[in-house]
């Protein structure tokens, strides 16, 4: 497969403790264009400035440990840069802390499931929505890994994909390419069966052929 030399899928990987590199080798395997990795939580965010918006074609903000209510300096910076393509109309997925980042800096509240903040962990069938993203709706298993989750829609967004126990599993802006999911359809197993994960990989790879065409 030919990649173009001038356009980049910038992949954030907001990690704190251990980076997500099953994950980003295997968009790298499957994307149309080449990718660039970076970990803002663990190294800063030096290595995002020195990039062209231009070469800029779509963004993946990953899952993270972290919480979007903490505030961190880290995530101001990471704000900042969404904020700047999202003006640009850069398409935007959003997964598990990506999914929360971006509803909280559209004015969603993020919130603990439980109140002891239980952790969900495993897969969880979701149903999806009608969306030109991915086309019909459709139902299917996707790994989750969290505590929080979306409690309210944020302004200019709608729900486009739910489950028994969150009702807020996937949102999309109403006019710009900007998508998000409570669960991780980019999780890759690190050995084993990869079967059960191929639905959530199909998700993220209309994405990445969207950013092409975009």
């Amino acid at each position: 497969m030919v990649k173009s030399k001038k356009s980049l899928i910038l992949v954030v990987d907001p990690a704190v403790k251990t980076p997500e590199l099953e994950t980003f080798n295997r968009l790298a395997q499957t994307s149309p264009v080449s990718l660039t990795y970076h970990l803002p939580a663990l190294f800063g965010s030096n290595s995002l400035q020195k990039l062209s918006d231009h070469e800029i074609k779509g963004i993946i903000v990953l899952g993270s440990l972290s919480s979007v209510n903490e505030k961190l300096p880290w995530q101001f910076e990471l704000g900042s840069l969404l904020k700047k393509h999202i003006d640009l109309n850069t398409p935007i997925l959003g997964l598990c802390f990506g999914h929360q980042l971006m509803a909280h800096l559209f004015g969603g509240k993020v919130d603990f499931v439980f109140p002891d903040q239980k952790k969900h962990l495993g897969f969880r069938e979701v149903t999806l929505k009608e969306n030109p993203l991915w086309g019909s709706s459709r139902k299917g298993e996707l790994y989750v890994s969290h505590q929080e989750h979306v409690v309210s829609v944020p302004k200019d967004f709608v729900v486009t994909a739910e489950s028994e126990s969150i009702p807020i599993e996937g949102l999309a802006h109403a006019s710009l390419p900007i998508w998000t999911f409570q669960p991780h359809p980019e999780k890759e197993p690190k050995s084993g069966d990869r079967s059960r994960f191929l639905f959530g990989h199909q998700l993220v790879d209309h994405f990445l052929h969207f950013c092409v065409g975009k």
